[in-house]
Parts: C-alpha cells; sequence; structure tokens
C-alpha cells in the first residue's frame, strides 16, 4: 500500500469536488490519479507508434477521420 501525504489545501479542494461528485475525497482522488497514468499510458504508446513512418501514417489518418466525424455531428 502506498502512503501520500496532501497539503491541506488540496485537501480541500478535492473535498469539494467529492462531494459534488457524491464520492469520498478517497474515492475521487484514486479516480483522478488512474485517470492520468491512463492518459500517461496513451502518450507514452502514441510516442512510441510515431517512431516508424507508417505507423504515423495511420495515427495521422486516424486523428483526421475522428476530427471528420466530430465536425459532421455539429453540422
Amino acid at each position: 500500500m502506498l502512503t501520500l501525504e496532501i497539503p491541506e489545501q488540496l485537501q480541500r479542494k478535492i473535498a469539494v469536488m467529492a462531494s459534488l461528485a457524491e464520492q469520498t475525497p478517497e474515492q475521487l482522488a484514486l479516480e483522478m490519479l488512474e485517470e492520468h497514468l491512463d492518459h500517461h499510458s496513451a502518450y507514452i504508446e502514441s510516442a512510441y507508434l510515431q517512431r516508424s513512418a507508417r505507423n504515423r501514417a495511420r495515427l495521422d489518418r486516424a486523428i483526421q477521420e475522428i476530427k471528420e466525424i466530430k465536425g459532421s455531428r455539429l453540422d
């Protein structure tokens, strides 16, 4: 188990957000940490894939397709 010492000012912010989300501060803090780690992992994977020209082109196409789909939904 990992024990963290969280500054009081940050604890207050977490408590406010947790009450709005109907969670305990501990639940919210863990959820936020997990989400951050998931995003970090995605960035690491993307950087790895960008090393190959072929994969870079595939990623660029996929990003463009996502942007086009989002744009068409707004029309």
